[in-house]
């Protein structure tokens, strides 16, 4: 199947002091400079993107971008609005660079947008390709099974005509990231049904039992967006026997297997 996409992904990256996030997973070196290079090794083989195009969020600390790959863009905002967590405004920083990214491959010519988180990595020629290949709707997100939310996001694709109306119903939503994580919000937009609605069952449904049993009939029926036919985004165990596959927050073993598997240089040169 032959397909045109763009592969979107945010950056932040700054001395390890400067980082204020409550609770950081996998090891530190995901969080460096130096992983912009084994993430673009992992895009370069695996995929085949017309453009890449990295959004980064006012960092003290910029990627060695390609200059010889007239794929690579780097667009740089003028603030940090931080994690999901802890933010500013009513987007933080990974949903802006998302959303920037599905408006840059709207304006290409290309059918699909692609996310690939900062520290995500790709294993497997044609990945992308297979998981294109296995939609039935113009959404496909990694499955939460595993994982305490709805979706994944670090790896993700939208099929073009699913780009508007999908920043339509997110910018829809009232509440902020803080208050409705983007992984949850992503599901709610992705499902059918009255957003603003869905938004209210699911801010409420921690504190009352009727919009909890509402929620979860919600999501058993009116879900309308595919899961991704690989693992494992930061779902555990990797199984690196595997033909194709994906993964994030990887640990010093998960990084050291996968560089072993792969051959590319990297962190353990």
């Amino acid at each position: 199947m032959k397909c045109k996409y763009v592969i979107g992904s945010g950056w932040w990256c700054a001395e390890k002091e400067a980082d204020t996030r409550q609770e950081l997973l996998g090891d530190d070196s995901i969080r460096g400079k130096e992983f912009h290079q084994l993430w673009y090794q992992s895009v370069c083989k695996y995929s085949s993107p017309t453009k890449i195009l990295i959004v980064d969020s006012a960092s003290p600390i910029k990627p060695d971008i390609n200059a010889d790959d007239p794929r690579l863009e780097l667009l740089s905002l003028d603030v940090n609005a931080g994690h999901s967590t802890h933010h500013l405004g009513k987007f933080c920083g990974c949903v802006r660079a998302m959303q920037l990214g599905m408006m840059y491959a709207l304006q290409c010519e290309v059918d699909y947008y692609v996310y690939v988180e900062q520290d995500a990595l790709l294993f497997g020629e044609g990945v992308i390709e297979k998981c294109i290949e296995k939609m039935t709707t113009p959404y496909m997100f990694g499955s939460g099974e595993g994982t305490p939310l709805s979706t994944q996001q670090s790896l993700f694709v939208i099929r073009k005509d699913g780009i508007l109306p999908f920043l339509k119903r997110l910018n829809g939503l009232s509440y902020t990231d803080n208050e409705i994580c983007p992984e949850e919000k992503f599901h709610l937009v992705c499902s059918k049904g009255p957003v603003s609605f869905l938004g209210w069952l699911s801010f409420n449904r921690h504190k009352n039992k009727l919009a909890k049993w509402f929620y979860w009939q919600a999501f058993k029926y009116l879900r309308n967006y595919d899961y991704l036919p690989v693992g494992y985004g930061r779902a555990r165990p990797i199984n690196f026997d595997d033909e194709q596959f994906y993964f994030q927050h990887g640990e010093l073993s998960d990084l050291d297997e996968y560089l072993r598997k792969t051959g590319f240089k990297g962190l353990l040169d």
